[in-house]
């Protein structure tokens, strides 16, 4: 019996009656061929059953095909960087490209040699040895939120408001009987808790109110934000609504505040600037700041494929936003004038 030989991109061109060229443009979304052109390439490489060669492709283009996505020290400890590189795995296997994902090692160690076609940085910190050494070879590089002006240029950048949404959430506070709002906050620097402590000083700064910031240590998170809520609530003047960075340290903070009396969604309003399923399923469910991570990992993804390709060329980093949403809870409803629930 005859070995069936695997369908090839001449093949597909032949079909769709185009130059092997057009069909290489019209399947990797390069410019240069019609919108017709294209579908009528897809539809050819369909009925085949055509599957690029990435491994042929990339030694073409001389690209090894495998993107770096560099992660903080954290990102093993919160669900929301799991997301996040679940969607950019899934961008890349769609365009044939692999991911490595490397956390920040332990005390800065020296990296290993990385052969690698780009750099997704997300959450960079100023003053990271780790990432320098990342930069140093000059690979393109995105930016999931801000890069610290220290480092060199980006050649794209994916970022979301928080400062607006921690807004809304202070101004929903407010709207339900909050006078007193605080903030707990990681001690590590990064450009998204930066964003959201600036939103809340220039809120209470403009609504005459006192700031209560409170900074937890990422290792040991149980430990200290059990002890910066009972500092909050344990002042002669105590906060009435906390915002809680992490997912996991909201946990910590609705079950402290039993021990002062306070009933979460009624005296204490409480809210997480980082969505999960768990807060949905607690009692009582927990509001929060849903970052959609699977979207803003696929646009992160997205924006590296554009630079590599070199799509649309033109002066300054390419720059993404992509929205977040409050997802309002029972742990903000309040209590109405009468003392009713609202």
């Amino acid at each position: 019996m005859p070995v069936k030989r695997p369908v090839t991109l001449q093949d597909v061109a032949d079909l769709a009656g185009v130059s092997r060229g057009a069909a290489s443009f019209a399947l990797t979304d390069r410019t240069g061929v019609s919108a017709a052109t294209r579908e009528r390439v897809r539809a050819a490489a369909a009925e085949l059953g055509y599957r690029p060669n990435p491994t042929a492709r990339n030694l073409r283009a001389a690209r090894t095909g495998i993107i770096v996505v560099y992660l903080p020290s954290i990102a093993t400890t919160l669900g929301y960087y799991t997301e996040a590189a679940f969607g950019m795995v899934d961008e890349a296997l769609e365009a044939g490209l692999l991911v490595t994902l490397l956390p920040r090692p332990a005390n800065g160690r020296p990296l290993p040699r990385i052969d690698a076609d780009g750099i997704i940085a997300i959450d960079p910190v100023p003053g990271d040895p780790v990432l320098e050494q990342l930069l140093a070879p000059g690979l393109p590089v995105v930016s999931g939120e801000a890069m610290p002006a220290e480092y060199r240029a980006v050649a794209g950048e994916v970022r979301s408001d928080h400062a607006a949404a921690a807004r809304e959430l202070l101004d929903h506070f407010a709207e339900h009987g909050a006078r007193a709002p605080a903030i707990i906050v990681p001690e590590m620097f990064s450009g998204w808790s930066d964003e959201i402590t600036q939103a809340y000083r220039d809120w209470c700064a403009e609504h005459g109110a006192r700031e209560r910031i409170e900074a937890v240590a990422v290792e040991g998170l149980t430990d200290s934000t059990i002890a910066a809520t009972r500092k909050l609530l344990g002042e002669t003047d105590p906060a009435d609504a906390i915002i809680s960075l992490t997912e996991g340290s909201v946990l910590n903070v609705i079950t402290s505040a039993t021990e002062y009396g306070r009933t979460v969604g009624e005296d204490l309003l409480v809210a997480a600037a980082v969505d999960s399923p768990a807060l949905r399923y607690t009692e009582p469910s927990i509001t929060a700041i849903d970052l959609h991570p699977r979207t803003f990992g696929r646009e992160c993804m997205r924006v590296m494929r554009e630079v590599l390709d070199d799509r649309s060329p033109g002066e300054g980093a390419r720059r993404r936003d992509v929205p977040i949403d409050v997802v309002f809870r029972d742990s903000t409803r309040g209590r109405g004038r009468a003392g009713e629930r609202v």
